[in-house]
């Protein structure tokens, strides 16, 4: 009831910021809505209005993605934007993102579960310190951000024939009610999980100490589970419809495991979800890694569908939402969309690293109610939480539109 009445307020307020030209008001409903969010950080409430809030809280948080790629059109140029009619703005520029204009918080404040598992939303959680903006300053990048929208050409892979390229040295197809998928081998091998040398700089405190890793080789998707190969499973897509191409969303961490159980009795096969430690290894390409900060490249537009070429094109722009899988370049094992487009469930409940050597890792034993694991970033966050080693955590009945599931498969009970 608490989250319901909070979301209500939420609403409230994003609606008056929407349409609101008064200064001193605007001020205030962010100021509200800034508590709001943190609050609903604290209470593990996740990110399921955000489809609904407007760009103005965005802008007024420091350092957030739309202000940073609008830094350099400050100045003149928001001068002459600022004297633009809000009216003007389309209506896809209306609804971009969720507000991130809480100040971040350390990890250690936010609230833990029985296993000293935390909830946070670290996607669109960046350093920086509040600063108060005025009217015109809002309604000036608003504008200059609705004309990058428009401007903007659809982002996708220019050779892209609507076939996809398997590059994998190998795999092996499977075939549910005429949907094939493909599974890669990963030979297995010992590895360094966690945050590495290189990542350091933007890796949050959970992603460390960094600890030896040594697991027996596995099959894992080569694209993350389609909402056509979902449907010809399960029947349904579970409220998602954006194409058969595109990566299966809004599914719990519990719909994932019914699914995988009613395709293992339909193929033969023990599928299952990845464990943590199978997913970032496979992520990093496996014994072939160049230890890449995203999965297949330090360049993060080759590899990922995140905010900054998906989310800030804003509702009507082709550009705008998840997309088709493999249509960005594969990583080393030719795996594809392990860094962005949705985030992926991994069968492990969450928990803090240490420095001990682990073989074949499952996480922590949980309880049903206890958090597990999100890898890979989304179309939504920003490029930080794409990186390899960045990790998320919510609870297994939470469902949203940015996040979904891949497939893994133990090779030594591949029939």
């Amino acid at each position: 009831m608490a989250n319901t009445k909070s979301n209500n307020l939420k609403m409230l307020l994003i609606e008056r910021i929407s349409h609101t030209d008064d200064e001193a008001l605007l001020q205030q409903c962010l100021q509200v809505l800034a508590v709001e969010t943190e609050k609903g950080r604290e209470s593990h409430e996740g990110d399921e209005i955000v489809e609904h809030q407007t760009v103005a809280g965005q802008m007024h948080a420091p350092l957030s993605d739309k202000r940073l790629l609008m830094n350099s059109a400050l100045g003149i140029q928001m001068k002459e934007a600022a004297a633009e009619e809000p009216a003007a703005l389309p209506q896809s520029s209306a609804a971009l993102t969720q507000s991130s204009a809480a100040q971040p918080q350390d990890p250690a404040a936010h609230a833990a579960d029985g296993t000293g598992a935390v909830a946070e939303d670290k996607g669109r959680r960046i350093k920086g310190k509040g600063s108060g903006w005025t009217v015109g300053a809002l309604l000036g990048m608003l504008a200059i951000a609705a004309g990058t929208a428009l401007l903007s050409p659809f982002w996708g892979n220019a050779d892209h024939d609507g076939n996809q390229k398997t590059v994998a040295a190998d795999y092996c197809t499977f075939t549910v009610a005429d949907v094939q998928f493909n599974m890669v081998r990963v030979e297995g091998g010992t590895f360094t999980m966690g945050a590495l040398p290189n990542e350091l700089p933007e890796a949050d405190s959970d992603e460390s100490p960094a600890h030896q890793v040594t697991l027996s080789s596995y099959y894992i998707g080569e694209t993350e589970v389609t909402q056509q190969l979902w449907k010809a499973v399960m029947g349904s897509t579970v409220q998602a419809a954006d194409g058969d191409r595109h990566p299966m969303k809004n599914v719990s961490w519990d719909d994932c495991v019914q699914f995988v159980e009613k395709l293992s009795a339909m193929t033969g096969q023990p599928f299952t979800l990845p464990t943590e430690a199978q997913w970032e290894f496979a992520a990093r390409g496996g014994l072939g890694s160049h230890n890449y900060l995203y999965a297949g490249s330090n360049n993060v537009d080759d590899v990922a569908w995140y905010s900054a070429n998906s989310w800030d094109k804003g509702k009507g722009n082709p550009g705008f939402g998840n997309h088709e899988v493999a249509t960005k370049a594969p990583n080393e094992l030719g795996l594809y969309d392990m860094s962005g487009n949705v985030w992926e469930w991994c069968l492990d409940s969450y928990g803090k690293y240490t420095t001990e050597p682990q073989t074949d890792p499952k996480g922590i034993e949980g309880k049903k109610t206890s958090f597990k694991v999100n890898r890979g970033g989304s179309w939504d966050y920003i490029a930080n939480s794409s990186r390899t080693s960045n990790r998320r955590n919510r609870t297994p009945d939470f469902r949203n539109f940015n996040l979904g599931l891949r497939l893994a498969l133990p090779d030594g009970q591949y029939k």
